[in-house]
């Protein structure tokens, strides 16, 4: 197994921002949106007749160019979005992708630390993440921060790369996935790989804050997922 390699924390370029927002992220994209939206669906059916039913709200962490929140928001009418970020090109970025398409007033932007959030305890109906977990020297800090603000009942859908086993291994998944990118999204690809964690570590982490390690699962031949209801203390 090669060691973990990490990468800096924040992408706050704008070269970073913009090579990130121009990557073929589409159909990953997809794929988590979809998951994401049977979660909300089987809480919104739960919530149905109460006073809250139509009042969803998810929490995204690094979100980088909002481009989750804005699948998400196209497919759910009953659905809003705190989308927070740590690096100011990647907001500035998700501000236009917002606009473009109409959906500036369901998604708020916020610039917020993960490891440290500026929320109260058990604000959201759900939280969840896409490629952040990787980026974080010590990411138990983000799980225990998810655990904290998420509501009772409520649910946590996190999903990242997955370490692979070899250098050799690595350099594969680079040609595969990255073959057709530039130089520069060719190199941050790499970097992520290398920066990312094990499913081992994963279930270590969840296990350190309380939640079942096996809800952690590969995914993936680059991804492991991480979703679980939280039950109440």
């Amino acid at each position: 197994m090669i060691p973990r390699q990490l990468e800096p924390e924040v992408m706050d370029t704008r070269e970073e921002a913009a090579d990130y927002n121009s990557m073929d992220h589409g159909d990953i994209n997809r794929l988590f949106a979809e998951a994401v939206l049977e979660l909300i669906a089987t809480h919104q059916a739960k919530c149905s007749g109460s006073a809250d039913a139509n009042d969803l709200t998810v929490l995204d962490l690094g979100t980088g160019t909002a481009l989750i929140p804005i699948e998400l928001c196209r497919r759910n009418e009953r659905l809003k979005i705190v989308a927070t970020d740590l690096a100011t090109e990647m907001l500035h970025v998700a501000e236009g992708n917002l606009q473009r398409v109409g959906l500036r007033d369901v998604v708020t932007l916020e610039r917020a630390d993960a490891k440290q959030l500026p929320c109260a305890d058990h604000c959201f109906d759900g939280v969840i993440s896409n490629s952040l977990i990787h980026h974080v020297p010590e990411p138990g800090s983000v799980f225990h921060e998810m655990v904290r603000v998420v509501k009772p009942e409520g649910f946590l859908f996190v999903r990242d790369l997955l370490r692979p086993d070899s250098s050799a291994e690595l350099d594969r998944l680079v040609e595969l996935y990255a073959g057709e990118a530039n130089p520069h999204q060719r190199q941050m690809f790499h970097n992520s790989l290398h920066a990312a964690l094990t499913l081992d570590e994963v279930q270590a982490l969840l296990k350190a804050c309380g939640l079942p390690p096996g809800t952690a699962q590969i995914t993936s031949d680059r991804h492991w997922t991480v979703s679980v209801k939280v039950r109440p203390v």
